[in-house]
Formats: structure tokens, C-alpha cells, sequence
């Protein structure tokens, strides 16, 4: 007659087998209070846009372009005033438009004095006025060469398609890239001009190279 053993029974029955360690599980805890890793310096906020209310322009550059729209605006009234109308033309008249475009103009330069004025005034009571930003000079040459090309090649290529080259160097100048979209917008806004023009205004615009094509 043979003894059968009972296997090894656990000396404690609540005792149970831990599971094993996880690959992430280093086995040491980081205490509660420690500071995370510093991130890194964030980039630096973008300038702020010029404001010519609360950074005016000063010394004699502020008076440079007030300058220059009042002389606008004086030839464009004196054109208003001096321009002679088709015999047969509609009321109100050909001096209309300038003349209200060089009211505007002038106004708007004696507002601008009117600023300057105020800033020396400032300035010399010892208030501290933040300096001003540089010019950027890349779209100013643009829209004067741009000027200048649109006088040259009105008369022989006419309103039409100067006009639109007008409007297409400044858009350019100012950021535009949209080559096709922009041609279009510019010979559409030309083409209004030349018909409110003609239309509204009775005058006729240079058609140049296109008044012989047609």
C-alpha cells in the first residue's frame, strides 16, 4: 500500500503573487513637490503697428507728408476751378470730382498739422514721446516708379490699360501676389473710372492704342 503525498499548500491563503514589473516601471516614485522641466524662452511678441496717434511722427519728417497732400490737394482744387467744360456737358460739371477730392485732401493735411502742432507742444512741456519707426522705402519706390510709368503711357496706350497698370503696381507695392485676380480687379476698376467718366462726368479719357484698334 503505497503513502500518496498532498502537494505543498501555501502556509497563508490571503497571500497572493504580485504582478511583474511593467518595461516603463523604474521602480522609483519622483516626489510630489518637484518642478517640472522649464520649457523653452517663448519667441517674442511681434512689434506693435505704427499708430500715429499715440506714436507720432516728429521733427521735420512729420511734416513732410502733410506737405505733400495739401500740395495735392491745392492743385487739384486749382484744376477744379480752371478746368474748362465741354460745351454740351451735363450738370454738375467736369470740376466736381477734383474739386471735392482737393477739399479732402486739404483737410485731411490740416488735420495733420494740426497733430504736429500738438506733439511739439508736447514735447517741449517735457512729455516723452516714443520714437517712430523707419520708412519702408521698397513700396514707396514702387508706387513711384509706378506713377510714373502710368503719366508716361497714358496718351499712347490710353486710360484703359495705364489706368489698370496704375492700380496693379499698387496693389503690388502693397503685398499683392494674386498675379491673374489682380490684372482682372485692376482692368475692372479702370474700366469703371473711364465710364463713370464718360458717362457721369462727360469727358472723355485718353483712349490711345485702343481707340485705333476698335
Amino acid at each position: 500500500m503505497t503513502n500518496r503525498q498532498n502537494p505543498a499548500q501555501p502556509d497563508d491563503p490571503a497571500e497572493t503573487t504580485e504582478p511583474p514589473p511593467t518595461a516603463g516601471d523604474s521602480g522609483t516614485t519622483e516626489p510630489s513637490g518637484a518642478d517640472p522641466t522649464p520649457d523653452a524662452d517663448p519667441a517674442p511678441a511681434p512689434e506693435p503697428a505704427h499708430d500715429p496717434e499715440t506714436v507720432p511722427w516728429t521733427g521735420r519728417t512729420a511734416w513732410v507728408f502733410p506737405g505733400l497732400v495739401a500740395l495735392f490737394g491745392a492743385v487739384a482744387v486749382r484744376g477744379a476751378l480752371t478746368i474748362e467744360a465741354p460745351p454740351h456737358s451735363p450738370p454738375p460739371g467736369p470740376g466736381v470730382v477734383p474739386g471735392i477730392v482737393g477739399t479732402l485732401l486739404l483737410l485731411v493735411a490740416a488735420r495733420m498739422a494740426l497733430v504736429n502742432l500738438r506733439v511739439a507742444r508736447r514735447i517741449r512741456q517735457g512729455a516723452q514721446v516714443p520714437g517712430t519707426p523707419g520708412v519702408d522705402w521698397p513700396p514707396v519706390g514702387i508706387i513711384v516708379l509706378t506713377l510714373a510709368v502710368h503719366v508716361a503711357l497714358l496718351e499712347p496706350l490710353g486710360w484703359l490699360l495705364s489706368g489698370a497698370l496704375l492700380f496693379w503696381g499698387v496693389a503690388y507695392a502693397f503685398g499683392a501676389r494674386t498675379w491673374v485676380r489682380d490684372a482682372l480687379v485692376s482692368l475692372s476698376m479702370s474700366a469703371a473710372v473711364q465710364v463713370g467718366f464718360s458717362l457721369g462726368l462727360g469727358l472723355n479719357l485718353p483712349g490711345g492704342v485702343l481707340e485705333l484698334v476698335l
